[in-house]
């Protein structure tokens, strides 16, 4: 996992879920990097990183979606 220092991707995904209103519908964990599969109107976008402070964010989604 990289460092604690600002993550372009999850501001990217913050601002989808929370401006954007898109919702979370998959959460996937490896060891490599954590990836949100987001969904709006059919269409979907997945958003990945390596980061901590990203995956600390996804551990929150699981709980608050039931992901």
């Amino acid at each position: 996992m990289a460092g604690w220092g600002d993550d372009p991707k999850l501001a990217e995904l913050r601002q989808l879920i929370y401006e954007d209103e898109w919702a979370p519908v998959k959460v996937v964990e490896t060891r490599e990097h954590d990836t949100v599969t987001v969904e709006k109107g059919g269409e979907r976008r997945e958003v990945r990183s390596d980061h901590i402070a990203f995956h600390r964010f996804v551990e929150g989604l699981k709980e608050d979606y039931k992901l």
